[in-house]
């Protein structure tokens, strides 16, 4: 038996009327109102029904998934969600379409159709009709389907305690409410009397229509409107109306969509019934109506993120879910959760900014797109994660691959940790020198800090936060091997121009100066955690602690997008952090809210170090590695860009961009999601479209490429907010004791062949690498690429 196919009305009451009347049961019957006053005989039974009403929190209800400004997302009454650490590696969850309404936001129509066909003296009798009884009888042995013997008031407790015994998932309960004998009848007798004296006439008949089944998992009034006729119950119209009423005592037989015939038959025979007893009809209205089709016009309502009230904000609904499912506050399993999720009626108001959104969406399917074999030949991922800063609040989230699970979509958020429904993680590349650099910066090093370095170089003397040595290289403990992007040669950088021009060497070093152990502490300050959630600080499987790794500065380690935006939006905050959060605000059925997760915002650098990397970051979008790119028309911004290990001619497993104003922060990556490893960025599958239009396949993938140009796209469209600037470093901040590290005396380059060089530059071509020789040896740049290669 299908759910919801016991919500058909029996015969029972006919036959028990018509052959066991004289044997008493009638006559039963008939006292029941005084037995019910004298409160002896009923109270066991009646007791279960004191507390019901449209808010019972027994009776299942479906969920919201709201935006930030209140609009629907999504219902949800089941749940279909990858959840690691389960059996099946998901959680399951089956519900009711379930959405009660008051008495006023349901139809006169509506009310005067099921008044007409379930129980016409509904509104003169109690709750029991004795000449109902007697006539039902007659027509259930005459096989007339005109109206029932049962009241409104005890359909209303039969269906109830239905759907009270499968929310309990009670198979004994769902067989006794249903059961075809003398003592369900009678005990559902003695609860009707009871909830006649507890509600008025209006709150039971709008309690039955909540609670009626009209097929297609159609669970009350509200839904039925939306399932067949795209409506609400408030503005169903009279011949929807009675199609509606004509359904409920038997869903199956008078589906209007798999027997229309059938079901334009009863709902003419329910106006017909309209106008003979005076229920909102006359009879010329009744003949006018019959004539007139069914009109249906509707689809049964989706639930969940696939749903297409969903928009492009699947990958931000799931995450949503994922962090309700996550969560003890809401159940001590994660079944308890979802159960909860599905039937309790909850609205849960989100951080989702709908413009923002559309921003992210549009831009990571235009410049990447999918499944376009000409602006993207290698197949490549582009995810970006929008963070409001100074709150925590999640704007966006979007990748350039329609969320789902039908073919050619997918389920897995590249911009999440592994446990909420993403990826193994990405690497960030230079994106993670912020985390250097705010070390450097913490411990007093001004801008005018300068270093000469060679183009590539083994360094030695890491150690780890136990004072071991980290890293090995040839034999040697604390070593590692570092090469700029640029090639061979030597170049003084300051702090400034080390960081816009993102030197890799310079920050090796830099590393290795202010503490290994520091830096990876600085990322925890800020919140990052490996992708599956493993603290930086503790081995994770077969990899040690991050503080082992020198290669930390330059993005090695598999981390969240999401947690790098909330990293940047430390510094667009002036140095508050706050933890990402999806989640507003929980209203319950009942009205109250429920907790929700604390973003737990608080001072993680000093105001006066996020303003100095602030000023460093604006110099990558004018003279630095992004420089192509630009900043925002009428806005400061500050970026930074990351490409992970490159080998020149070989391609990019991963690319990054981080790109913020003071008022949002939006950290992309792009990437082969079957194989980054294997199938780089390289060659044809570095190609994307440029936001002017062009294509652009600069031969390997760099953060100022694809990643920059989704992080200006998306900004382009964006809710930027009011026109805010940074906070300025002062004339006399100790940053500033060297000088601004704008302007650096490079040492003497020896004379190159002509055609060969141009050496390290000074902020020419794709951020700072030198006009001709820095990343194809001085040859022609195709037409369509912006400029030159250099640095990462």
């Amino acid at each position: 038996m299908q759910r919801g196919e016991i919500f058909t009305r029996t015969s029972v009451l006919g036959r028990l009327v018509t052959f066991a009347a004289i044997g008493g049961v009638l006559a039963a019957a008939m006292v029941l109102p005084v037995v019910a006053a004298s409160g002896v005989l009923v109270r066991n039974e009646a007791d279960k029904f004191t507390t019901l009403s449209l808010t019972n929190q027994g009776l299942p209800q479906r969920s919201e998934i709201l935006d930030a400004s209140g609009h629907l997302l999504a219902y949800v009454y089941g749940v279909d969600v990858p959840y690691s650490g389960v059996k099946g590696n998901v959680v399951q969850y089956f519900g009711w379409d379930r959405q009660p309404v008051t008495y006023q936001q349901i139809s006169p129509n509506m009310l005067n159709a099921l008044v007409a066909i379930e129980d016409s003296r509904y509104w003169v009798h109690g709750a029991i009709d004795l000449r109902g009884t007697i006539r039902a009888a007659v027509n259930d042995l005459q096989h007339k389907p005109v109206q029932g013997g049962s009241t409104i008031a005890q359909q209303y407790v039969k269906n109830v305690l239905l759907l009270r015994a499968e929310v309990a998932d009670n198979a004994q309960q769902e067989q006794s409410a249903d059961a075809d004998t003398l003592n369900r009848k009678l005990n559902e007798l003695r609860m009707a009397v009871a909830a006649e004296h507890q509600e008025s006439k209006q709150e039971i008949l709008a309690g039955y229509l909540n609670d009626a089944y009209y097929g297609y998992n159609a669970y009350g009034i509200e839904t039925a409107a939306e399932t067949y006729f795209g409506t609400t119950a408030s503005k169903l119209t009279v011949t929807q109306a009675a199609t509606l009423a004509g359904i409920v005592e038997n869903p199956t037989q008078y589906d209007p969509i798999l027997h229309p015939g059938v079901s334009l038959e009863r709902r003419n025979t329910v106006l017909a019934r309209m106008a003979t007893t005076d229920n909102g009809l006359t009879a010329a209205q009744a003949t006018a109506d019959e004539a007139k089709p069914l009109g249906l016009n509707g689809s049964e309502p989706q639930s969940g993120c696939e749903a297409s009230s969903v928009g492009t904000a699947g990958f931000f609904c799931q995450y949503v879910e994922e962090v309700f499912l996550h969560d003890s506050a809401y159940g001590k399993t994660p079944m308890d959760r979802a159960k909860l999720l599905s039937t309790g009626g909850l609205q849960i108001y989100t951080t989702l900014n709908e413009r923002d959104q559309e921003a992210a969406t549009n831009a990571v399917n235009y410049v990447v797109p999918a499944r376009s074999s000409f602006y993207n030949p290698g197949h490549n991922a582009d995810a970006e994660a929008m963070v409001k800063p100074g709150t925590g609040q999640i704007e966006a989230i979007a990748e350039d691959r329609p969320y789902g699970t039908n073919y050619g979509q997918t389920e897995i958020d590249y911009a999440v940790n592994t446990e909420y429904g993403g990826s193994s993680g990405v690497q960030t590349g230079s994106s993670s020198k912020l985390f250097t650099l705010i070390t450097a910066l913490n411990q007093g090093i001004p801008f005018g800090y300068t270093q000469t370095v060679p183009g590539s170089t083994t360094l030695t003397g890491y150690t780890n936060c136990q004072g071991a040595p980290a890293g090995y290289v040839n034999g040697i403990p604390g070593a590692y091997n570092v090469s700029n992007a640029e090639g061979p040669g030597k170049s003084t950088d300051s702090l400034y121009t080390g960081t816009t021009n993102s030197i890799n060497v310079f920050y090796a070093e830099l590393e290795k100066k202010v503490g290994l152990c520091n830096v990876v502490h600085t990322a925890v300050d800020l919140g990052m955690t490996r992708a599956d959630g493993t603290s930086l600080l503790s081995a994770d499987g077969g990899q040690d602690s991050a503080d082992n790794y020198p290669s930390f500065t330059l993005g090695s380690v598999n981390v969240a997008p999401l947690s790098m935006a909330a990293a940047y939006a430390t510094v667009a905050a002036r140095g508050m952090y706050c933890s990402p959060v999806a989640i507003n605000k929980i209203v319950t059925a009942g009205g109250g809210t429920m907790a929700v997760p604390s973003a737990n915002c608080h001072p993680a650098i000093s105001s006066g170090v996020a303003d100095a990397v602030n000023y460093i970051l604006q110099g990558v979008l004018t003279t630095g590695t992004a420089g192509q790119i630009g900043g925002l028309a009428g806005r400061e911004a500050a970026g930074k860009t990351g490409t992970s290990n490159v080998a020149n001619n070989d391609g990019t497993p991963y690319a990054a961009f981080a790109g913020y104003t003071p008022n949002l922060v939006g950290y992309i990556s792009v990437f082969n999601p079957v194989s980054p490893t294997v199938d780089t960025m390289g060659g044809q599958s570095s190609c994307y479209r440029l936001e002017s239009g062009l294509l652009s396949c600069p031969g390997e993938m760099f953060g100022a490429d694809a990643p920059g140009s989704t992080w200006h796209m998306s900004f382009d469209h964006a809710d930027l907010g009011p026109v805010t600037y940074f906070v300025p470093v002062p004339a006399d901040s100790p940053f500033n004791s060297q000088g601004n590290g704008q302007v650096v005396i490079q040492p003497k380059a020896p004379t190159k062949p002509k055609g060969g060089g141009g050496g390290k530059g000074g902020g020419g071509g794709r951020g700072g690498g030198g006009g001709g020789g820095g990343g194809n040896g001085g040859g022609p740049v195709p037409a369509s690429s912006p400029g030159p290669k250099s640095v990462t």
